[in-house]
């Protein structure tokens, strides 16, 4: 079972949801969020990915807003703040590649 952990991201913190396998280690994975935030099954997903030996890591881009309503989605990602994004996610890779030790890959919805 996953944790919710807390990482800096360019003089700020940011959080985000991580998975590991069963083993404590392996490959660093980002798990980029759908438009709904940080929801159950973006959680799943990674959690999934630790099932398969990766370390995966969900950050929070919406910093603790979640949704399951299409308009509501919408809105929370056209509010998105492009720069702290950025910040957040160059964050996350710093943090997961801490962990792991190597190179970290990334999946996650391209709509936008």
């Amino acid at each position: 079972m996953g944790e919710i952990v807390t990482f800096a991201a360019n003089g700020a913190t940011a959080s985000g949801y991580l998975a590991k396998p069963a083993g404590g280690g392996g490959k660093g994975v980002i798990v980029i969020q759908e438009w709904g935030g940080l929801n159950g099954n973006i959680k799943e997903i990674a959690e999934r990915f630790a099932g398969e030996g990766f370390v995966a890591l969900a950050p929070d881009m919406y910093h603790g807003k979640v949704t399951d309503e299409p308009d509501e989605a919408g809105k929370l990602f056209m509010a998105l703040n492009i720069v702290q994004a950025e910040r957040d996610l160059k964050g996350a890779v710093t943090y997961l590649k801490g962990l792991t030790g190597g190179p970290v890959g990334e999946v996650g919805d391209r709509r936008g």
